[in-house]
Formats: C-alpha cells, structure tokens, sequence
C-alpha cells in the first residue's frame, strides 16, 4: 500500500481540523453516489427486489472514522450506548451477541423461570429515524462540538 505524501497529509490534517474547529461538514462531503444492487433470488421486475446502496466520498469515510474515533471515548465514559447494543461497535459481534442471549435463555431455564423473547425489526428504520427528536437527544447527551458537527 502506497503512503500519501507528507504534503497531502498536511493539507488533509488542516482541512479535517477546519471541519472540526468550524463544527462543519462540506456539502460535497455529504453527496453520496447511490447504486442499485439487486437482492439474491428475487423478481428483477419489482421494485422491491433491490437494494439501494450509498457510495460516500473518500473525503467523507476518512472524516467519519476520525470523528468516530473522538466520540468512541465519550459514548463509553457516559455509557450512552447500553451494552446490549451490538451493531456497530467494536469487539461487539454477531455472534457474542448471540452467546448472550444463549446464556440468558439457559440461566432461565436452569432457575426453572418463564422465558420469553421478541425480535423486532422496523421495515426502513433509518428512512423512518424522527430527525428532529434525534437532534435533540444528541444536543443533550453529548457536548456542543460534536452535536453541533453532526447537526451539519
């Protein structure tokens, strides 16, 4: 893998830190180039039977994991994200996730207690996410900086 020059590294390093300093994300940094991609076995005559897939500028990916890499830090210390929440965070996989539950399940079952579970999933979840009340959760839980960046 090829190292970018030390020039690059410094124009980059000014340009994230002016995003961050000014609470900013560019425009250009949030158009995303959506391809189609159909599902497995389904009709290619349905609409249904595809699955839109959001390409984001390089520019964007690398800034996103940067902020990550900031807020990770917060979002533990202030245990905002409980910790049945797998998807999406590190050493959190699919699969302690389900040795979690098969613990769970055992442990009731050995106490010879009712046990009962429910698996939900909302059709479109992110289509349907209500942005406002978003905001302002994340206006309340973490600091001005980082809820007035993601605001952009």
């Amino acid at each position: 893998m090829q190292k970018l020059p030390r020039q690059a590294i410094v124009k980059l390093t000014h340009l994230y830190n002016a995003a961050l300093q000014l609470k900013y994300v560019p425009t250009h940094w949030k158009a995303a180039e959506v391809i189609i991609v159909p599902k497995p076995g389904k009709p290619v005559n349905e609409v249904s039977s595809y699955r839109p897939i959001s390409l984001m500028p390089i520019m964007s990916k690398l800034f996103e994991k940067l902020v990550l890499k900031r807020l990770t830090p917060i979002l533990d210390a202030r245990h905002i994200i409980p910790q049945h929440q797998f998807g999406f965070r590190r050493q959190h996989s699919t699969f302690d996730q389900v040795h979690r539950i098969t613990a769970i399940i055992e442990q009731a079952l050995e106490e010879k207690q009712i046990c009962a579970i429910m698996f939900l999933d909302v059709a479109q979840a992110f289509d349907k996410v209500w942005h406002d009340g978003l905001l302002n959760k994340i206006e309340q839980l973490l600091p001005t900086e980082y809820s007035q960046l993601l605001k952009s």
